[in-house]
C-alpha cells in the first residue's frame, strides 16, 4: 500500500515508465536515467552520513540489502531471482554468494534502530 501511494503521487500518464525519472522520453534516456541516479545517490549518502552508517548508502547497497533479508528469511531463490531482474537463478545465487552481508546487516540494523 506504501508503495501504491508513492507510485499515484507522480502522473506519468503517456510514458512508458513507472515513476518520472526519464522526463523526456525520445531524447538520451539512458544518460537521463545515469543523471537521475547520480542525484538519488549522491542524497543517500547525506542520509547515511547523518544516520553515522559505517558505508555510503546508495542504490546498489539498497538493492544488497534486500537481497540479504530476503536470502535470511527464506525466500525462495526463484523470487529473489524475478524481485532482482536476473535473467536465471543461476545469476541470483552467484548475484547472493557475493554478498558480505555483514556490513549489510550492520547497515540495516542502524538503520532499523534509527526508526
Amino acid at each position: 500500500r506504501p508503495m501504491q501511494e508513492l507510485i499515484d503521487k507522480y502522473d506519468t500518464g503517456g510514458t512508458p515508465y513507472l515513476l518520472p525519472v526519464i522526463k523526456n522520453c525520445g531524447k538520451d534516456e539512458r544518460q537521463q536515467y545515469k543523471s537521475e541516479i547520480h542525484r538519488i545517490n549522491r542524497n543517500l549518502k547525506k542520509i547515511g552520513k547523518r544516520l553515522g552508517l559505517p558505508i555510503p548508502l546508495t542504490t546498489y547497497v539498497a538493492r544488497h540489502g534486500w537481497a540479504s533479508i530476503a536470502r535470511s528469511k527464506n525466500i525462495p531463490i526463484a523470487t529473489i531471482s524475478e524481485a532482482m531482474g536476473h535473467d536465471s537463478e543461476t545469476t541470483t545465487r552467484i548475484y547472493l554468494a557475493s554478498l558480505d552481508t555483514s556490513i549489510v546487516d550492520r547497515a540495516n540494523s542502524l538503520i532499523l534502530k534509527s526508526l
